[in-house]
């Protein structure tokens, strides 16, 4: 988030909640932050336990799935010459397929 998200969101909360009570909020706030860290973390460990593998958890990241980043990669990391001639073959194999 943006700093000046940050800021808007401050302001707003100050005028309706009020400057005294906005400092309590914003305890509370970041220790329910901590606990959802911890939790977080401690299942983690758990699940890794009990599984006994080492879990690689960026590869379970819903952001590696933005369409954008996919897009992206897609076009500056292009396929080799022999992975599209294989998928142009299978193609037309599929076209004749379906045209019998």
């Amino acid at each position: 988030m943006d700093a000046e998200k940050l800021i808007v969101i401050g302001i707003v909360a100050a005028v309706f909640v009020g400057p005294h009570r906005l400092v309590g909020l914003a305890q509370q706030l970041a220790g329910f932050v901590r606990q959802l860290r911890h939790w977080a973390e401690s299942t983690k460990a758990q699940v890794e336990e009990e599984i006994g593998v080492e879990i690689d958890w960026s590869e379970l990241d819903p952001r590696r799935y933005d369409p954008r980043r996919i897009i992206r990669d897609a076009l500056t990391h292009p396929t080799s010459a022999s992975e599209s001639g294989e998928r142009a073959s299978a193609a037309t194999a599929v076209t004749h397929e379906t045209q019998q």
